[in-house]
């Protein structure tokens, strides 16, 4: 299973928090006055919904809106660079992750969502040194997200050591973190490191507190490493029999 293919919700939480949130970022010199501002945090909201809608024209008007009311707010421009982005415009999405960050520094789930960004083109080092700058602002409410994609940032490129680092980190800010336990009990699997991935996987069990395809799928092959035939067998069953059309089941080889 590709863990680069989980960035892309990540980052969609991330522009959601910023809707439904209150703002504590994105106050730079020179802002408008506050009925302007309000008018940009109002369509930044709309534009964000539209954008995960799938409506792209209607999420272009409102966030264009917003820069128009407000054009040094730096979440009206990340916003804009998610659905250019979305658009295929990597150019102008760049542009506006840029001045996001640069109207405010401050803001870090602009520097979260530009490091995505990044990485997705490429950019691996300067994608890392942006999910740092998030990762480390003490007003920063989730930096174990910005860390947990700094570790899929470093997977991608094979940096293996670096992904560990980054995704301990995580877990050491928030023990519970699913995407950081899933990942490292595949990173540890994979390294054939089974008895480590056992504990991953089974935090991971306890972190969701329900069946999950991921755990179960993760339990029977591990399982099946360790040589605990029968055990790698049931979580098989269980998976096939509880999420019958998961990808998982699909993927999961027969013990």
């Amino acid at each position: 299973m590709s863990r680069w293919r989980l960035l892309p919700w990540l980052l969609v939480a991330a522009a959601l928090l910023l809707a439904v949130g209150c703002a504590t970022t994105g106050v730079a010199p020179g802002e408008p006055p506050p009925k302007r501002r309000q008018v940009a945090d109002i369509n930044v909201k709309l534009g964000l919904a539209y954008l995960e809608q799938g409506k792209l024209d209607l999420a272009q008007t409102k966030l264009e809106r917003a820069l128009h009311a407000a054009p040094r707010y730096s979440q009206a421009h990340w916003a804009y660079a998610l659905l250019k982005e979305r658009l295929g415009e990597l150019d102008a999405a760049e542009r506006h992750y840029r001045k996001a960050v640069r109207y405010d520094p401050g803001d870090a789930r602009a520097w979260n969502n530009f490091g995505v960004f990044l990485c997705r083109i490429d950019k691996v080092g300067e994608g890392l040194d942006a999910f740092e700058k998030a990762a480390d602002n003490p007003l920063y409410k989730t930096p174990w997200r910005a860390l947990t994609n700094a570790g899929l940032c470093a997977l991608k490129h094979g940096r293996e050591v670096q992904a560990e680092e980054y995704l301990r980190r995580a877990l050491e800010v928030k023990p519970d973190y699913a995407t950081a336990l899933y990942e490292m009990a595949v990173l540890t699997y994979d390294q054939k490191r089974y008895l480590t991935a056992r504990a991953y996987q089974q935090r991971l069990a306890d972190a969701l507190g329900r069946p999950d395809p991921k755990v179960l799928w993760l339990c029977a092959r591990i399982e099946r490493a360790l040589a605990n035939y029968d055990e790698a067998r049931r979580c098989a069953r269980e998976l096939r029999q509880r999420f019958p059309t998961a990808r998982e089941a699909a993927e999961l080889e027969t013990p």
